[in-house]
């Protein structure tokens, strides 16, 4: 069986990159150079992040509050298809 799942990462563009968090999974982080690695990167935190735990562990993707943003900031969609036996 395979579950996607879908949670906001918000990307933090600093002077050395895009720091990525996922407001949602605390301990879920990742960075890249340039909004390209950063998405393929977010994606692969995520996927790593999930792969292993229980389906009942896993909690609920919420939206985004414009309140956890600043001005350096932006919220992306990230998609993560884990596959359980």
């Amino acid at each position: 069986m395979i579950r996607t799942y879908q949670y906001y990462a918000i990307f933090n563009f600093a002077e050395d990159g895009i720091n990525v968090t996922f407001p949602d999974l605390p301990g879920c982080i990742t960075c890249g150079e340039s909004i390209d690695e950063a998405l393929v990167m977010a994606k692969e935190a995520l996927e790593l992040f999930l792969d292993g735990e229980p389906v009942e562990d896993i909690p609920p993707p919420q939206s985004i509050m414009s309140e956890l943003l600043n001005s350096k900031d932006k919220a992306y969609l990230i998609e993560a298809s884990i596959k359980y036996d």
